[in-house]
């Protein structure tokens, strides 16, 4: 058994390296497809909204996630069980300003290649400014999701409990920071997720490697085939910690949720690592999360932070979506549920939704309909 554990840590750590993703070129992968996941999801209740009746409600067009935990098939369901009308909206093809104008309401999350996000965020953003269109995410969400960079920016104007993160454009100027910084200090790539493109940097030497290439004439190579780091670096403070990192996440100003994950033994990552543990969520968390999303204003907003070994809670990254496996994101000794937020502190509900409900209940209610009365 502990052979097995270790066997596993071992392929865990070599799937997030450079040479790994060098590897796969020679090995490729198929494309992940279109997953119809409906028969399984009445695991639990839908939830229901109260729409004021004077109102017209939206029509809908869904834009289709592909792999196998897809969000479009829970917007289905929330949408059929609440009496929206929604169609199956390609996003893709030639067509699909014609397609646009048939909805009141695009809906669905991309993929987290760059080359993915660069598609979402084009075309959110057109939707939005010269079709009028209500998107979800928005566009300035959907530029936030998986850009660490903005995310840096946004906590730094704003002061919030942020590892400090230093981003450049300029090479004399990240060559300056390679002899100022403390070690270690961990790099990332943008955008990536899952602590791909995320490494630890141990001296200066690394770190002025890591420099030289990105600003290089082809730059730096990434774990992506198609896509190098070029022209800029992202530096970040690490944060000494307890071995976990929580995911707190927040949905409006009621709902809140999460996890915590464990950091393999002899890394400092977590993400992407499958080492999850649903417990009792410190209330701290979930109020710094909040502090956030004041700023931020997604209908849902997931927040990684580690506990320092200095007693505080430092934020990590943000992001305004994440992978959802199943209903249950947060356990209370062994109880699923979600705390709900009220007279200025969180209590623990043993509830069961799929927590794609509550983001869509809040986009609708709080986001959407106040437009519309």
């Amino acid at each position: 058994m502990l052979k097995n554990i270790k066997d596993k840590n071992y392929i865990l750590k070599l799937r997030k390296t450079l040479l790994y993703s060098r590897m796969r070129q020679y090995f490729p992968m198929s494309e992940e497809e279109i997953v119809d996941d409906r028969n399984s999801l009445d695991v639990v209740d839908a939830l229901t909204i109260d729409w004021p009746t004077h109102v017209e409600k939206p029509k809908i067009g869904i834009v289709q996630d592909r792999g196998p935990y897809p969000k479009w098939t829970k917007y289905c369901r929330f949408l059929e069980h609440n009496s929206f009308e929604y169609e199956i909206y390609n996003i893709h093809a030639h067509d699909w300003i014609e397609r646009a104008k048939e909805f009141d309401i695009i809906l669905g999350f991309f993929r987290s290649e760059f080359w993915h996000l660069q598609e979402m965020q084009e075309k959110y953003f057109f939707l939005e400014t010269y079709l009028g269109k209500t998107t979800y995410p928005s566009s300035g969400h959907a530029n936030l999701y998986e850009n660490k960079k903005l995310e840096a920016y946004i906590a730094a104007s704003h002061n919030l409990p942020f590892a400090n993160a230093y981003v450049s454009y300029d090479k004399e100027d990240a060559l300056h920071l390679v002899g100022t910084l403390k070690y270690p200090f961990i790099s990332k790539i943008v955008p990536a997720s899952g602590s791909m493109g995320v490494e630890m940097v141990d001296n200066p030497t690394q770190a002025r490697k890591i420099v030289e290439q990105a600003f290089s004439r082809n730059g730096r190579r990434t774990f992506y085939n198609s896509f190098r780091q070029k022209n800029y670096i992202y530096f970040q403070e690490y944060i000494p910690n307890d071995g976990y990192d929580v995911r707190a996440i927040v949905v409006g100003d009621k709902w809140g949720f999460g996890y915590y994950r464990k950091v393999l033994d002899g890394d400092f990552r977590a993400s992407g690592m499958d080492m999850v543990e649903k417990r009792e969520l410190p209330e701290e968390s979930l109020k710094i999360a909040r502090q956030v999303n004041d700023i931020v204003k997604s209908p849902m907003l997931a927040v990684d932070m580690v506990y320092g070994l200095d007693g505080q809670y430092h934020i990590i990254e943000f992001s305004p979506t994440f992978l959802m496996r199943q209903p249950d994101q947060t356990l209370n000794e062994g109880v699923p549920g979600y705390y709900v937020f009220d007279d200025g502190s969180y209590h623990f509900e043993a509830k069961r939704y799929w927590p794609h409900d509550l983001f869509l209940s809040e986009f609708l209610l709080n986001h959407y309909l106040p437009k519309r009365l």
